[in-house]
């Protein structure tokens, strides 16, 4: 158990064994003094950047939590190779198996103190790790446009199912508010890789950039072999409405897809784009 239950820092996973300190690395004297990272350490980020991230994901209070992110934005691209760090954790054998243990018999005990019921090596799991790594890339937003790339590598690694979500977040985030890594996900869109194809095409169907530029990309997407991909492009293409009419013979082939999501998701885009059209294929 003790061998668990480790001091943690961005060096050191949940394991068996304490990290080694890379030489050279100021960084790690600031991990287990809790500060920011080197750069970064001015009077709004003195608590440093893992418990500004804490507070921003889990505290209730309001103000407090807009106090932690208007501290991670003031440490801005300095956090960047931090939060991919703990994007890419994972949680190893013996602490996989441990923490749901924990999390059923003791972090659900209300009488119990919090310092017990989620120590510092509970907090440090990777879940937690990776919840808190996408919500600092959401609060950066524009300032993380250029971890786009490294985000897509970290979702294809498919490291585990929650360092997967965090970056499928990090990277449907940015690319709202963040026009400029359009071009990335249309190329990543013609992917010979089925997960990248879906993730692509899932953030560029959320409807929020140019209809020129996604409309053509999203009605390419309606011939692709994968479920998913065909279900977010349906679903996109009814956002941009009668923009969208060159969609509407392959969303009109879809109404008869083996697949039940997408014959759905086909449907309501074909309502919202052309109701004359729809009604025409029978759909009421």
């Amino acid at each position: 158990f003790l061998s668990v239950a480790l001091p943690y820092c961005r060096y050191a996973k949940v394991g068996l064994h304490r990290a080694r300190r890379p030489a050279g690395d100021s960084c790690w004297r600031n991990c287990v003094a809790g500060v920011a990272p080197s750069g970064a350490r001015t009077g709004i980020s003195r608590k440093g950047l893992r418990r500004w991230l804490s507070e921003a994901r889990y505290e209730s209070n309001w103000e407090a939590r807009g106090r932690a992110e208007a501290a991670i934005r003031h440490i801005g691209t300095n956090a960047i190779p931090t939060l991919l760090e703990m994007l890419r954790q994972k949680d190893s054998l013996l602490a996989s198996r441990l923490i749901p243990w924990w999390a059923r018999h003791i972090a659900e005990m209300p009488h119990l103190p919090s310092l017990i019921r989620f120590p510092p090596w509970y907090r440090n799991h990777d879940q937690f790790l990776n919840s808190e790594a996408e919500r600092g890339f959401v609060i950066l937003g524009t300032n993380a446009q250029q971890t786009v790339t490294a985000l897509m590598e970290v979702y294809e690694q498919n490291i585990s199912p929650s360092s997967r979500a965090g970056a499928s977040g990090a990277l449907s985030a940015i690319a709202v508010v963040a026009p400029h890594t359009v071009p990335s996900f249309l190329w990543w869109a013609a992917s010979t890789n089925q997960s990248v194809r879906v993730i692509a095409v899932a953030v560029l169907a959320q409807g929020q950039h140019e209809a020129s530029l996604v409309v053509p990309a999203l009605s390419k997407s309606l011939s692709d072999t994968n479920n998913e991909v065909r279900t977010f492009a349906a679903q996109g293409l009814g956002w941009f409405g009668a923009e969208a009419r060159q969609a509407v013979p392959a969303l009109v082939r879809l109404l008869s897809d083996p697949n039940g999501h997408v014959r759905t998701a086909a449907t309501i885009a074909l309502k919202k784009i052309d109701p004359k059209a729809a009604a025409k294929a029978g759909v009421k």
